[in-house]
């Protein structure tokens, strides 16, 4: 056998350029929880069709995990707020977003909106921050909505003072109903047809009278059934995730629209 001698290769040095501040893709930070199992895979399909608008190059998203308790409870939710400012270190140091989402529904109304905003701003110098409650909000006024159904995966407190909040907004509740469970690992294994089931059944305890559905709660799988249930329904469907990807790329100057989402993201 030759011998095989081992040299180290000289180097060539090539000339590169950044990409240019007026090309870049929007830059979006998404804060999830230690225990969702289902925003990330929703989002990716909430996103598909980035058009390359206003931010010529589409959108980028970078992900934060913050602890949480798997035993979904009032005090357990309010317990992140002290977690905020160590999740925000994890995104890359002086990166520039565009936009900042919070990726839990009960906790935004726990924490509260403003806070929530506050504790992101306060470590991160970020101009859009929104949260799903917050943009659950805005796509039932951006739909024409104002008697709602209600769907969570909740224990009846937190439901209970969900529902408070969207009719002191303006989107009183008609219909509402929880799969009554405390466990977000759980939660995340929820099938999208026992949601679908679940959506007829509320839908029906409405006779008619409600003008979309709100499914609260970022771990619970809705992606694909929006649209067939819309269609069954005749109603708008609007998901923690749905509203919340919707949000952040309006904030962005992004159009996602495409097929399969839902009509929240059919309406200009």
């Amino acid at each position: 056998m030759d011998d095989v001698t081992t040299r180290t290769p000289e180097f060539q040095f090539y000339d590169f350029k950044v990409i240019e501040p007026a090309t870049r893709a929007a830059q979006l930070g998404l804060v999830t929880l230690e225990t969702d199992l289902t925003i990330e895979d929703e989002l990716r399909f909430f996103f598909s069709h980035a058009a390359k608008g206003v931010q010529k190059g589409g959108l980028s998203l970078l992900h934060s995990r913050i602890p949480c308790d798997d035993e979904v409870t009032a005090e357990n939710l309010q317990r992140m707020e002290g977690h905020f400012a160590a999740s925000l270190a994890l995104f890359p140091t002086g990166h520039q977003f565009d936009v900042i989402g919070y990726g839990c529904t009960s906790a935004s109304l726990l924490i509260g909106e403003d806070r929530v905003r506050d504790l992101i701003t306060a470590h991160i110098d970020v101009p859009h921050v929104t949260t799903p409650i917050t943009a659950a909000k805005r796509a039932l006024t951006h739909l024409g909505a104002k008697r709602i159904g209600y769907l969570a995966p909740y224990i009846s407190e937190i439901s209970q003072k969900m529902c408070a909040d969207f009719d002191a907004a303006g989107f009183p509740v008609a219909a509402a109903a929880t799969f009554g469970e405390g466990q977000d690992s759980v939660v995340g294994r929820i099938s999208p047809a026992s949601i679908s089931a679940a959506l007829d059944r509320l839908a029906n305890s409405a006779n008619g009278m409600l003008d979309a559905i709100f499914v609260s709660c970022t771990s619970l799988k809705c992606a694909s059934i929006i649209e067939s249930t819309e269609q069954t329904l005749g109603i708008p469907v609007i998901s923690s995730n749905s509203a919340l990807a919707w949000d952040m790329a309006r904030l962005a100057n992004v159009s996602v629209a495409g097929p399969g989402k839902g009509r929240l993201f059919q309406k200009d």
